[in-house]
């Protein structure tokens, strides 16, 4: 199924599981009721950034609503290719998600993260039990809590509490990055 298809159904899902109106929904996500209505349509492509708001409004992490689930057991083997059609962009970073894993009350999302040189992104924070995961493969990253970002280098890794605003900021060239986000359930 296609991208927006998928982001459109998983939407609604989750607006429906809430109790939320279209209306709170998009004012608590501070979009248009529109923007958010076309969106649930699957006729307009999300940004990244209006996805985490929606994630975070929604309480559901960033993954369930890129994925269309099948109920059939994962295989053994997965193979995602750049041409996939799943990559998000935003104006500062561009994700693709690779896999989801559930496991012993945990969910992990593994994601693929380019950032544009020259720009810094500041994610508000996520829901309580999150952890970010970040392993840099390539140029330099300023990434962490926005109270105390670090400079991470090639071959650099971070693990940081999500539920903060944080930041992602590459410095004089593109950076490419391993993400892992690590959803612990309340206990």
């Amino acid at each position: 199924m296609e991208l927006v298809k998928v982001v459109g159904a998983n939407l609604r899902a989750a607006r429906a599981l809430r109790g939320l109106s279209l209306s709170e929904t998009a004012r608590r996500a501070d979009i248009g009721k529109g923007t958010l209505s076309e969106l649930e349509a699957g006729r307009r492509n999300p940004t990244l950034e209006t996805l985490y708001a929606l994630a975070t409004v929604l309480d559901v992490p960033l993954g369930w609503l890129l994925v269309a689930e099948s109920g059939a057991v994962a295989e053994p083997t997965v193979v995602v290719s750049r041409a996939s059609g799943s990559d998000l962009s935003g104006r500062t970073v561009d994700v693709q998600l690779m896999d989801r894993v559930f496991s012993g009350g945990q969910q992990l999302e593994v994601y693929r993260l380019h950032v544009r040189a020259g720009s810094r992104y500041v994610s508000a924070a996520h829901r309580p039990r999150v952890i970010e995961q970040l392993l840099v493969h390539s140029g330099t990253l300023v990434v962490g809590p926005e109270s105390a970002p670090e400079t991470l280098g090639p071959g650099d890794y971070i693990r940081f509490d999500g539920g903060v605003d944080h930041v992602y900021q590459a410095l004089e060239v593109d950076a490419t990055a391993t993400l892992v986000m690590r959803y612990v359930e309340e206990a």
